[in-house]
């Protein structure tokens, strides 16, 4: 497994504990972004969106 993914699912579960502890507070939010952040490295398994910039020739 990439260490990529690894780092993921470690987020993903600390989305899940941080929710599941901090329940009486606004930690949802953290929660939340915690586990859509781990989920996108889990599928990837990239930390960087590498962009592919075409060059057009000038004439």
């Amino acid at each position: 497994m990439n260490k990529v993914r690894i780092i993921g699912l470690g987020i993903i579960a600390t989305g899940i504990f941080t929710g599941f502890f901090f329940h009486e507070t606004g930690a949802y939010m953290l929660s939340g972004m915690l586990i859509g952040l781990g989920a996108g490295w889990l599928i990837t398994g990239k930390l960087h969106v590498r962009s592919r910039n075409r060059k057009i020739p000038a004439e």
